[in-house]
Parts: structure tokens; C-alpha cells; sequence
């Protein structure tokens, strides 16, 4: 992922861009994209600030607000099938059965039923 410019840099751009220049011939200047421009002036007038955004990193899980539920469950009843596990969940509109395995496997627990031997 390329970096950010520099504050400095941004600097310079809204400089020539509020001395009169317009935002294409500022883009041509300091090669960079005319909608970057734009959306740096934009950026300016709504927050009053030229850094650069802040990035979020990584995969939001869905199920991460219920771990200590989904634990609680898997403890009570250990041989719940996966649907079993979803129906016993609270507030899982947005989640399916498919999210679980990954929530599980990342929780370090199993779900797999083993067949006893008779």
C-alpha cells in the first residue's frame, strides 16, 4: 500500500491551490491526481484538518461481541450442531451458520461430533 504525503507536501498544495491556481494545473504541478486534490480541499473545509485519514487494519468479526456467549454455549451444550449454535444466539440478524466455524476455529474450539463406538 503506497504512504501517505506529507504534511508539508499537503501544505504546499493548498497553497498553490488557494493562490488562484485551479485544481488540475496544482495536479499537474506536483503529479499527483486531480481528484486528490479535490478531495484534500474537500477534507480541509469539512474538518479543518490536512492529515491523513487514519486506516483500519485487519477483519472486523461479526461474532467478536459474542465470544463469552458463544463459549457459555458450547460449554452448556457441547454436542449443538452448528444451526443449533445460531439459534442460541442473541441479535444474530446480520450473521449466518457459516460465520461460526471461523468464530470457533479462531475461539480454538471444536464442533465436530464424534460417532461413539459400540
Amino acid at each position: 500500500m503506497p504512504r501517505a504525503y506529507s504534511l508539508d507536501f499537503r501544505a504546499r498544495v493548498l497553497k498553490d491551490s488557494d493562490n488562484g491556481l485551479s485544481s488540475e494545473s496544482v495536479a499537474k504541478k506536483y503529479r499527483v491526481s486531480p481528484s486528490w486534490v479535490y478531495s484534500l480541499r474537500k477534507q480541509r473545509r469539512e474538518t479543518g484538518n490536512i492529515a491523513p485519514k487514519k486506516r483500519k487494519r485487519g477483519i472486523q468479526l461479526k461474532l467478536a461481541p459474542y465470544e463469552q456467549e458463544i463459549r457459555q454455549l458450547v460449554a452448556d451444550q457441547p454436542d449443538a450442531t452448528l444451526v443449533e449454535l445460531h439459534a442460541l444466539l442473541p441479535n444474530t440478524d446480520n450473521v449466518t451458520v457459516v460465520t461460526l466455524p471461523n468464530c470457533l476455529t479462531r475461539l480454538k474450539m471444536t464442533w465436530k461430533k464424534r460417532l461413539l463406538l459400540r
